[in-house]
């Protein structure tokens, strides 16, 4: 007899900034812990686009930048398999099953930076 599996329902979540040459910062309310199943980022047309995510506002810390894509022509649109897990401190008193990650994209071209996460929560 095999075991139970029980898939959780995924979050799609997404920020958007205008990118000003030197790059955007965006903040996502998300899951406070979770896998990232699948990352997308838009920029305008014919920019090359680099994202981190991380769990901390300034990403400097060793272990801080949970994932990273290199420089790539627009857009991003990768799927984690089997996820890369983050665990973020809980910041919406009323909502205690939420935290903020933190994410940083830079396009070779200014204009509107989108980002979406697709996450499994951990809990």
């Amino acid at each position: 007899m095999s075991g139970s599996t029980s898939k959780k329902k995924w979050v799609r979540v997404s920020a958007s900034g205008l990118e000003a040459g030197a790059g955007v910062a965006m903040t996502l309310q998300a899951p406070f812990c979770g896998w990232i199943r699948r990352a997308r980022v838009v920029g305008p047309g014919g920019s090359n686009l680099t994202l981190n995510v991380s769990e901390t506002l300034a990403g400097t810390g060793s272990f801080d930048i949970v994932l990273a894509y290199g420089s790539a022509a627009t857009p991003i649109d990768e799927e984690e398999s089997p996820g890369v897990f983050y665990d973020v401190p809980k910041t919406d008193p009323s909502n205690p099953m939420i935290g903020t990650v933190y994410l940083s994209a830079t396009s070779s071209v200014n204009g509107a930076v989108s980002v979406q996460l697709d996450i499994e929560p951990a809990f």
